[in-house]
């Protein structure tokens, strides 16, 4: 799959988007909506536009999933993980699917634990309603007024 012909093609999309993203960021007023980072201090921004394009870099040798593999969502989810704690040197044989997989889902597991033990209260986005493990019964967000639950 790989290539000169597929990496020109892998490139230009990448220059494409580094380019798009920005401009969609500004016309949705994103920025606006932030009023928490300072936009002017803040050294990734300093002295740049906010419709400049994004800065990229090329990654060569990362792990990639098989081509009858449905693990995209886990390689996305990897290699957001990894490069959000700054490790962009991730290793194909180090990585496993079936131990990312597990991984995450302990995590899952000990986050939602850790909710139910606290006795958070969880909004349903399917059926609008508040959903509490103290009380167990559900209360729709109008019965709550204007107020927000977060």
């Amino acid at each position: 799959m790989g290539g000169v012909v597929h990496s020109k093609k892998v490139l230009d999309h990448v220059r494409s988007l580094s380019t798009m993203i920005p401009l969609f960021l500004v016309a949705t007023n994103f920025y606006g909506k932030y009023l928490d980072i300072d936009w002017h201090r803040e050294a990734a921004y300093i002295d740049k536009s906010l419709s400049e394009p994004l800065e990229y870099v090329i990654l060569k040798d990362t792990p990639q999933q098989g081509p009858q593999s449905n693990d995209c969502g886990m390689f996305v989810c990897a290699f957001v993980e990894y490069v959000s704690h700054g490790m962009f040197g991730i290793s194909s044989t180090l990585f496993g699917v079936v131990n990312q997989r597990l991984r995450y889902g302990v995590l899952l597991w000990d986050y939602t634990t850790r909710k139910q033990n606290d006795g958070a209260v969880s909004e349903s986005k399917a059926t609008k309603n508040l959903t509490s493990k103290h009380g167990g019964f559900k209360r729709s967000r109008e019965q709550f007024g204007s107020s927000r639950i977060r």
